[in-house]
């Protein structure tokens, strides 16, 4: 009993004191990723250290931060831009960056299409483990505990890698749905059918989004429909309709 009290006290000091040497070695990076041409900052931003493997995503006004040791390399990725590194310096330090847009030959409808769904692959098969992390249970830590005592004893202490990946998995998972809204619900669509502009165009859009689970099984005509009826809708309280009317402006 005692030897095994004694493996397993060796194993949480292997274990914790790596990682608090680690802690007091990390610096912060922070900062704005804004677009190169228009300087405007660009929310859902995919951020991650290539080391540890552990990111996090911009905010909407695209601020960001992350933690990383000096000379970790930080990867900066969004759809239809070009990829962006830094280095992490020995210091915490702010560090803007601005991402360049593709260029492609094309038209742009065709493009568009293409470039999505391939982009959204490519994230989904490089960010694989954090989209299907699940946070280790007990049938895991018995599991594992005859055949690796020390990585299952890991799964019993509270760690802020584990918290990260949870929580970057979910933020994946988030601006995902909301980058496949957008491809769908695209203002070019909705201006043909409704013939607004901005910024009625964008209050039409911003008050009738629909959400993900509809457009994962609607068709193009479902969609359309839906813009439809919602600027129905619409008309009727700007006023911009009869209320007799029962028909949308062509």
């Amino acid at each position: 009993m005692k030897y095994v009290l004694f493996r397993y006290a060796v194993a949480l000091i292997l274990f914790v004191v790596p990682a608090l040497q680690e802690a007091t070695a990390q610096v912060r990076i922070m900062g704005m990723v804004s677009d190169a041409d228009t300087r405007t900052g660009l929310p859902s931003v995919s951020i991650w250290n290539k080391r540890t493997g552990v990111g996090t995503v911009s905010n909407e006004t695209g601020r960001y931060y992350i933690e990383a040791l000096p000379g970790d390399t930080i990867e900066f990725s969004m759809i239809s831009y070009v990829r962006t590194q830094i280095v992490a310096s020995g210091i915490s330090s702010t560090q803007n960056v601005e991402l360049k847009r593709h260029v492609f030959g094309l038209q742009a409808v065709n493009v568009k299409g293409r470039i999505y769904r391939r982009d959204s692959l490519a994230t989904r098969d490089e960010y694989a483990k954090y989209f299907d992390y699940k946070r280790p249970g007990a049938m895991d830590v018995l599991k594992t505990l005859p055949s690796n005592p020390i990585t299952a004893l890991t799964y019993l202490i509270p760690s802020k890698t584990r918290k990260r990946k949870e929580k970057f998995g979910e933020q994946l998972r988030y601006w995902e749905a909301e980058k496949h809204i957008d491809y769908r619900y695209n203002p070019d669509l909705v201006a043909r059918i409704t013939k607004l502009e901005p910024p009625m165009l964008d209050s039409f859009m911003y008050a009738y989004r629909p959400s993900y689970n509809f457009l994962l099984n609607a068709s193009e005509y479902d969609l359309m429909l839906f813009i439809k009826q919602s600027f129905d809708k619409f008309s009727r309280q700007k006023g911009l309709l009869p209320k007799d009317s029962t028909e949308p402006q062509q």
